[in-house]
């Protein structure tokens, strides 16, 4: 099943006048068994992104600890300073989705977001951020990303 857009409204959140953090966000548990958003960061730095991920995460609860694939983090520290708190970063080598992270709260448990990469071209990244996972969770990160590269790269659109 192809997933439609138009489900995740795009939350745009300033970390800083020039560069918002770019985040889609479903209200929590509304999509069990897949993605509750989508994150678009601006480089493959996650000591730069992360910190503003989860300063717009704050309102979900206190982010504690993320747990990543390496595939698109050229260095993942063990904690990464945020806003006077560390955040203890977890990652895999393989058997795990690289294109997603979850976020765990002390208090409201996880919720878990697909990462566009973040040289994705714009109207990709877009229908990416809006787009939700089937319910059943049978579209992975990955498949979503081949999902969105072959529909916007045909060339007769």
């Amino acid at each position: 099943m192809e997933p439609t857009a138009d489900h995740f409204p795009l939350t745009v959140v300033g970390s800083s006048p020039s560069l918002p953090v770019r985040l889609s966000l479903a209200p929590y548990a509304a999509v069990p068994g897949g993605f509750d958003g989508a994150w678009w960061p601006y480089s493959r730095s996650l000591v730069a992104e992360l910190p503003a991920l989860v300063e717009a995460m704050d309102g979900v609860g206190s982010i504690t600890r993320v747990i990543l694939g390496i595939g698109l983090w050229p260095e993942i520290p063990h904690q990464i300073p945020v806003r006077g708190h560390f955040v203890t970063a977890g990652w895999f080598v393989s058997d795990h989705e690289q294109h997603e992270i979850t976020l765990c709260s002390y208090r409201d448990g996880f919720r878990t977001l697909l990462i566009v990469p973040p040289a994705t071209e714009p109207d990709t990244a877009a229908w990416l951020m809006n787009t939700p996972v089937p319910v059943d969770g049978s579209s992975t990160a990955t498949e979503l990303l081949a999902l969105a590269t072959a529909r916007f790269d045909m060339p007769d659109r």
